[in-house]
């Protein structure tokens, strides 16, 4: 891995606590896999990058980078990194690019009416990153339902950190149910006040609840997802329940709590391996 790639990693690993403990307990021929979780960071860091205009730009880039992916006009540390990694092969060209124009296109995607709404439109836009990961992890014909819905459940759970800032413009953290039930208008939701903090407590739970089934669906899944899925899901439970949900979910992004390590490495153990 060149010295530019592994910097990615580095601030993949930085990012949270949780993922320098795990790192230290993956199986040695696992040890690419935080290669494809940077990028995946990358792409989801554009999607998020606040206003519409830079992210579209830095994801029309990836588009063409990845379209470029195990070709000599490939650019970035990471595509390069990846390419040379044989499980790369196991993933069909044609996926690298559409993962990032899904992203694109979600920046102009109307909000969803309702929470089953929106995390069926989570699923199918978070569904070129799974079948991705699942390719390179376990085979080109792994099934991805389970690793689709806990991506998905794990990014509806992070854009809730982004509350403030969503509000002013990108997707929102909620759905249009939530808002009009906690009376909430674009303006209330960027500052703290009693209903955020009712309908962030609401959402905290209902995701929080969401990931027990998601958990039993068909398919492989990371030991690094899993553990992080496991941690995500007590942060949020927390969250619902705290004075103030936003920054109980920000405090538990950068701490880790014993058993909550605990119960992530458990979970990091009991994952299903990748396959040779």
């Amino acid at each position: 891995m060149s010295t530019a790639a592994e910097s990615f990693v580095q601030e993949w690993r930085a990012a949270r606590p949780l993922r320098d403990l795990l790192l230290r307990f993956v199986p040695a021929d696992e040890r690419g896999l935080p290669l494809l979780l940077a990028l995946q960071a990358e792409l989801l860091g554009a999607l998020h990058a606040g206003d519409v205009l830079p992210a579209a730009a830095k994801l029309d880039w990836w588009i063409d980078e990845l379209a470029r992916f195990a070709s000599p006009q490939a650019r970035h540390p990471l595509t390069l990194a990846l390419a040379a990694d044989a499980r790369a092969a196991r993933v069909p060209a044609s996926c690298w690019p559409q993962a990032a124009a899904d992203l694109r296109a979600a920046l102009e995607a109307p909000a969803s009416a309702d929470f089953d709404a929106q995390l069926r439109a989570a699923e199918a836009l978070y569904a070129g990153l799974a079948r991705i990961e699942c390719a390179f992890a376990f085979g080109p014909d792994a099934d991805c339902a389970r690793t689709r819905r806990v991506l998905a459940l794990q990014q509806l759970g992070l854009a809730l950190l982004q509350t403030p800032r969503r509000a002013q413009g990108g997707p929102l953290p909620l759905p249009l149910a939530a808002l009009a039930r906690h009376q909430l208008t674009l303006v209330a939701l960027a500052v703290a006040g009693p209903p955020r903090r009712a309908a962030l407590a609401e959402q905290c739970t209902t995701l929080a609840a969401a990931f027990e089934p998601a958990m039993r669906l068909p398919g492989p899944l990371l030991g690094l997802r899993a553990a992080e899925a496991v941690h995500d899901r007590r942060a949020l439970r927390r969250a619902a329940r705290a004075r103030e949900p936003l920054s109980e979910l920000h405090a538990r992004r950068v701490g880790l709590l014993p058993l909550d390590a605990w119960r992530s490495w458990r979970a990091l153990r009991a994952a299903t391996p990748t396959r040779p």
